[in-house]
């Protein structure tokens, strides 16, 4: 449909530096990554939901940010905004009324934030949206203004903190949350997955299951992103030694750190170093100066990646 300009779930590799023509709603179901517009950088963790709007610049912050999955779509607004605007039309086959755009619109321009928790009702809408964007099914077009409708009116109120989030149900997923809350203060201990049941008072087996349902992750993938983005902080903001670096989030050595460290984010902490601080000021007019990228070209890389 002419609305849509790409779409698909997938492993995001890379988020080179970009903008869009169109409106960018992206729900990750897995991983841990670190994307930023306009310079600004944003943690993108598991179960959350990101926007961008087509005069926002953004891109990654690593090389390669392997293991996620991500459900993305991409679609045209009734113009191209090249500037900044208070409030934005969406398209007509929408069906939005004036002061429906304009109430959507204002909240999403206006945020100062682009990464959101995700509610239980936009982790079930993005996928449904795709998958009948994939589909040939009687009434598809129907289905998917209704799906993209919702979920934009569902993304108004998570950014403008409308929504009620439930707590935890099991007291296991509450101690799990506590483990997972209180591990970035403590990435330098020695956890085994033993240790982390035996914390959260449940078989190892169970303890999988629980964070697979919580981050998307196993426990000790999870503790690896915490470690990691713990010594890209560190990276970032202090002077610190890298082997230093590496004991501080719970490394042995600094050839470990540096191996796994390059793994992780495709390049080694010497290097991210320097990306990492080159990024703060220096590249602001760069980014201003950004074109959009063609239809053609999104549709090449969403290709890329879902072919791979």
């Amino acid at each position: 449909m002419d609305e849509i300009i790409s779409y698909g779930r997938f492993q995001c590799s890379e988020l080179e530096l970009h903008k869009n023509r169109g409106m960018e709603i992206t729900y990750i179901e897995k991983g841990l990554l670190e994307w930023m517009v306009e310079g600004v950088p944003e943690k993108v963790a598991a179960g959350s939901v990101f926007f961008t709007l087509p005069w926002q610049v953004h891109g990654s912050v690593n090389p390669r940010e392997p293991d996620n999955t991500i459900s993305h779509v991409l679609f045209h607004l009734d113009e191209d905004y090249i500037e900044p605007m208070d409030t934005f039309c969406f398209p007509d086959s929408l069906g939005f009324t004036v002061d429906e755009m304009r109430l959507l619109s204002s909240v999403f321009a206006q945020s100062t934030r682009h990464c959101f928790s995700a509610t239980s009702t936009m982790k079930t809408l993005m996928p449904m949206l795709i998958q009948e964007l994939q589909g040939t099914r009687a009434l598809r077009r129907a289905n998917i203004i209704s799906l993209l409708r919702t979920i934009l009116v569902e993304l108004k109120r998570i950014v403008a903190g409308e929504v009620v989030r439930p707590g935890l149900h099991s007291p296991s997923e509450q101690r799990a949350q506590r483990l997972i809350a209180d591990l970035p203060s403590n990435c330098d201990r020695k956890w085994t997955l033993t240790d982390m049941a035996h914390h959260c008072k449940v078989q190892r087996t169970q303890l999988n299951k629980i964070f697979q349902k919580l981050t998307g992750s196993t426990p000790m993938e999870y503790l690896m992103r915490i470690r990691m983005e713990r010594a890209k902080t560190l990276l970032r903001e202090t002077s610190l030694k890298i082997i230093d670096i590496a004991f501080e989030c719970g490394f042995g050595s600094s050839q470990y750190f540096a191996n796994s460290f390059k793994q992780a984010t495709g390049a080694t902490p010497s290097a991210y170093r320097k990306i990492a601080s080159g990024l703060s000021t220096s590249d602001a007019a760069y980014w201003k100066n950004v074109p959009f990228r063609s239809e053609e070209e999104e549709y090449k890389r969403i290709r890329r990646f879902s072919d791979a």
